[in-house]
C-alpha cells in the first residue's frame, strides 16, 4: 500500500514517513524544489517535487497511492491575519481532498491542530467535544486549521472522502536537522536567566504523535476527530523540567501577563500601522497566559494512543543533540 506525506520534511512529518516505513507501507512525498530534504535523509522514500498549492502537483502526487497523510501546514504566527494562511492551509487542503475523491483514495489524513477545540484546566481538560475559541479567528494560523478541519469533515459526511482528522498538541521532538519545535531547546539551554509566562500547554513527543497519526489511517473512524495529547504542564513545570534534565541552573523570572498582554498590543500596533508583523501579538499574548490543556482519553480508547510523559520526550530530544554532538 503507498501512502502521500505532505509536510515530509518537517518535524512531524519526517516522524511519520519513518513510522510508516516501520509498518512496511510505501511512502511518497511531495516537496518543494528548494525544501531542505535532511529531516529524510536515509529513508529512501519515492519523492516528487512540487507544490501542494498547485494542483496539477497534487494530482500528480496522488495519482496511485491508496491513502493520503496531509501532514503540511504553514505554522508562523506572523503576519497573525488569515490571508497568508490562505494558500498553504486552506486551498491545498481542498486540491488533497478533489484529487482524493477523484482517485477513490481510501483514506484521507488530515494533520490539524488542537487549538481547533476549547482548551480547558488539568481538571477538567479540554476534549474533541469543545467548540472552537472564537477569539481564536484573530490567529491566522489557528482560523485556517479550523476551516480547513471543517472542510474535511463535511467532504467525509457528505461521502466524498474518508477521513480522519488528528489534532496533535505542542510537539516534542528533534529532526535530522536538529531543529526541535519552535526551537524551545535553544532558549533554554545555556541561559543564565528564563522568563516564563503564566499560562501552560500539552507537550506531546513526537515519535508518539507520529505513531498516532499512523494509527488513525489504520483504525480511526470515518469523520472523526482525535487528540494527540502528552502531559499538561504550565510554563513553570515545563522549564523546571528541562533544566533538571539538561543540569543546569538557571534563574526562572516569571513575566505576569499584564506585560505580556501589553506587549502583544504593541504587536498589533506595528503589524497594523507600521505593517511589520512580529511574533508576539495580542492573540498569541492571550495563549501564553491560558492553562491550554487537553485530554487524550478518546485516542488512547480508539487509537490504541500511549500517553508519554513530556520527562521522556525531553530526554529523547537532549540524548539526540548529545549523541550529534
Amino acid at each position: 500500500m503507498k501512502v502521500l506525506v505532505t509536510g515530509a520534511n518537517g518535524l512531524l512529518g519526517s516522524h511519520i514517513v519513518r513510522e510508516l516505513q516501520k509498518r512496511e507501507y510505501e511512502v511518497r512525498v511531495i516537496v518543494r524544489q528548494e525544501s531542505d530534504l535532511s529531516a529524510l535523509e536515509g529513508t529512501g522514500v519515492e519523492m516528487l517535487s512540487g507544490q501542494i498549492t498547485t494542483k496539477e502537483d497534487v494530482d500528480r502526487a496522488v495519482k496511485g497511492c491508496e491513502a493520503v497523510i496531509h501532514a503540511a501546514a504553514r505554522t508562523s504566527p506572523k503576519p497573525s491575519g488569515i490571508e497568508a494562511f490562505i494558500q498553504p492551509n486552506i486551498t491545498s487542503t481542498r486540491y488533497l481532498l478533489d484529487v482524493c475523491e477523484k482517485y477513490e483514495v481510501k483514506r484521507f489524513v488530515f494533520v490539524s491542530t488542537a487549538n481547533c477545540f476549547g482548551n480547558g484546566s488539568k481538571t477538567e481538560p479540554g476534549n474533541e467535544n469543545r467548540p472552537f475559541m472564537p477569539w481564536l479567528k484573530k490567529s491566522g494560523y489557528a482560523y485556517s486549521k479550523y476551516k480547513a478541519q471543517q472542510m474535511v469533515l463535511h467532504e467525509t459526511e457528505t461521502g466524498k472522502v474518508d477521513a480522519v482528522v488528528v489534532n496533535p498538541t505542542f510537539i516534542i521532538g528533534l529532526d535530522k536537522n536538529m531543529r526541535s519545535s519552535s526551537r524551545i531547546f535553544s532558549y533554554i539551554c545555556n541561559k543564565h536567566f528564563i522568563f516564563y509566562p503564566p499560562g501552560g500547554k500539552n507537550f506531546v513527543d513526537a515519535e508518539t504523535a507520529a505513531t498516532g497519526v499512523v494509527n488513525a489511517m489504520e483504525k480511526g473512524k470515518r469523520g472523526e476527530c482525535y487528540l494527540l495529547v502528552g502531559e499538561n504542564l504550565s510554563y513553570k513545570e515545563f522549564f523546571r523540567l528541562a533544566i533538571s534534565i539538561i543540569s543546569q541552573k538557571p534563574l526562572l523570572i516569571p513575566v505576569p501577563s499584564f506585560l505580556i498582554k501589553l506587549l502583544g498590543y504593541l504587536g498589533d500596533f506595528s503589524e497594523r500601522i507600521l505593517n511589520k508583523p512580529v511574533q508576539l501579538t495580542s492573540v498569541n499574548a492571550r495563549m501564553l497566559c491560558i492553562d491550554n490543556y487537553y485530554t487524550p482519553a478518546k485516542a488512547m480508547k480508539e487509537l490504541d494512543f500511549t500517553f508519554v510523559s513530556a520527562e521522556v520526550a525531553i530526554k529523547k530530544v537532549i540524548k539526540r543533540i548529545n549523541s550529534d554532538i
